[in-house]
């Protein structure tokens, strides 16, 4: 369960894509039984369909949840900042300058949203953010695998950090929501 859910949300098992029982129990060595059960599973938490007489599919994406998660996240994080805004200490700074320069060093998923969740002791929040996305985390690695500007993603993360420093509320409100929809506007046509 665990390996196929995550090739799933890595696209590695594409939306719409088959699911075979047999190359399953193939691959791991296991009969129809836990197959099933894994199967099962995966439809429990929204990550497969079983269509009668053709077979189990990945499910599409659903840009509907997706303009949820995505408004959920603005909303949930914009309060987050808030918090963060009147906690925020030189140490968490220097976390979050210090994510942006791994991220200008190799370019790979940003921790720096997690931060400031984090110091502001909501940490129980971001993991049940990240554990409902399911939509969102396969958009976002869709996302990621067709981005070619991923300077723009960093500047965004550095226009962010200056308003955080600044503690410019308003603005980092609206950069917040811009930087989170970004992907949205640009990908919108391809999963409609």
């Amino acid at each position: 369960y665990e390996t196929l859910k995550q090739e799933i949300l890595d696209l590695r098992l594409k939306p719409g894509q088959m699911i075979s029982e047999n190359d399953i129990c193939e691959r791991f060595g296991v009969s129809r039984t836990p197959v099933r059960d894994a199967l099962r599973l995966l439809q429990e938490q929204g990550f497969a369909e079983t269509i009668p007489y053709r077979g189990t599919y990945v499910t599409l994406l659903s840009l509907d949840n997706i303009k949820q998660m995505i408004y959920m996240r603005v909303a949930v994080e914009t309060m987050v900042l808030r918090d963060f805004l009147e906690v925020q200490t030189p140490m968490v700074m220097e976390d979050i300058r210090h994510s942006i320069a791994q991220q200008k060093a190799v370019i790979r998923e940003p921790q720096m949203h997690s931060i400031w969740f984090a110091a502001v002791r909501r940490q129980k929040l971001w993991e049940m953010l990240q554990a409902q996305q399911l939509h969102y985390t396969r958009f976002r690695m869709l996302d990621f695998i067709t981005e070619t500007d991923f300077m723009r993603i960093i500047g965004e993360h550095e226009d962010l950090f200056r308003l955080i420093a600044d503690k410019n509320e308003k603005g980092l409100e609206e950069a917040l929501k811009e930087h989170l929809y970004y992907s949205m506007k640009r990908m919108r046509h391809s999963i409609e």
